[in-house]
């Protein structure tokens, strides 16, 4: 709902009287659009209610929209829009052939519903979509992804047919030990890896609190850009495209302001 509200705001308020009403906004209250604030060092440090591993609470706050749109193939009406939702599309149309997904931490299939909506008119048939998620996600979404010919599996396989695409949208900054994760999925050769809607700044990487789960505080990462391309340098992908979306926010008690980044990275050539 408070997306929802957001997006519409965003919408309909000309740019020269938005910025100065979220400048004002993040000075008076320190939270920006989002319930962020805080600053540790690791997420294990960040005082919450309850942690992603503990039964994950984003599979219990799953609604019967998303699940109708995942059941559908994302015909019924998006709850949200982001420009973050048309780069997994975009890259899969420029596929002709057999093509493989795999969505680390999509939630409620969020990857295969964006490929389903925007993806129209093209073979559907040919995409192999696999999901990496909680046990508790996957019990949740799991009949509604094999109605789609996808498969739910709860940890990273290890190798996958190629051509693949990674993609990783709003869910590498939950993870402790992101750094492993990253390798992990790198060692399955992607030709594109998608990491999207996650937050980046240009100070150290820290965790943060955050109050945007429902009636629970949760950590997440605020990676720095510079160190998070390095990264992937580090796993073999160079970055080719990114995207910031909203404005530029410091949250209450943050080192410095951070935003909500998109990057699109594909397999660097051996020298």
């Amino acid at each position: 709902m408070h997306r929802m509200l957001r997006d519409l705001i965003t919408g309909l308020v000309p740019p020269v009287l938005l910025r100065p009403a979220l400048r004002l906004w993040s000075r008076t209250r320190g939270l920006g659009w989002h319930n962020f604030e805080g600053s540790w060092p690791t997420l294990a440090d960040v005082p919450v209610t309850t942690r992603a591993s503990d039964d994950d609470p984003w599979a219990q706050s799953i609604g019967a929209g998303e699940l109708e749109n995942l059941k559908t193939g994302g015909t019924a009406s998006p709850t949200s829009y982001s420009a973050g939702q048309l780069i997994l599309p975009l890259i899969a149309s420029q596929f002709a052939g057999p093509l493989t997904v795999l969505d680390f931490g999509g939630g409620a299939g969020v990857g295969l519903v964006n490929i389903l909506r925007y993806a129209r008119g093209r073979d559907l048939s040919r995409f192999s979509y696999v999901l990496v998620e909680t046990p508790a996600m996957c019990r949740v979404v799991r009949s509604a992804i094999e109605a789609h010919a996808g498969t739910a599996v709860e940890e990273i396989p290890k190798a996958l047919p190629k051509p693949l695409i990674i993609n990783a949208g709003a869910s590498l900054q939950v993870v402790s030990d992101y750094l492993t994760i990253l390798s992990q999925l790198a060692n399955l050769a992607p030709e594109f890896f998608v990491v999207s809607q996650t937050p980046m700044s240009d100070c150290p990487t820290y965790a943060r609190q955050s109050f945007n789960v429902p009636h629970r505080t949760m950590a997440h990462w605020v990676f720095n850009r510079a160190e998070f391309i390095a990264g992937m340098q580090s796993v073999g992908y160079q970055l080719i495209f990114s995207v910031d979306h909203d404005l530029r926010l410091t949250h209450k008690n943050a080192p410095g302001p951070s935003v909500m980044a998109s990057m699109v990275f594909s397999r660097m050539s051996p020298r």
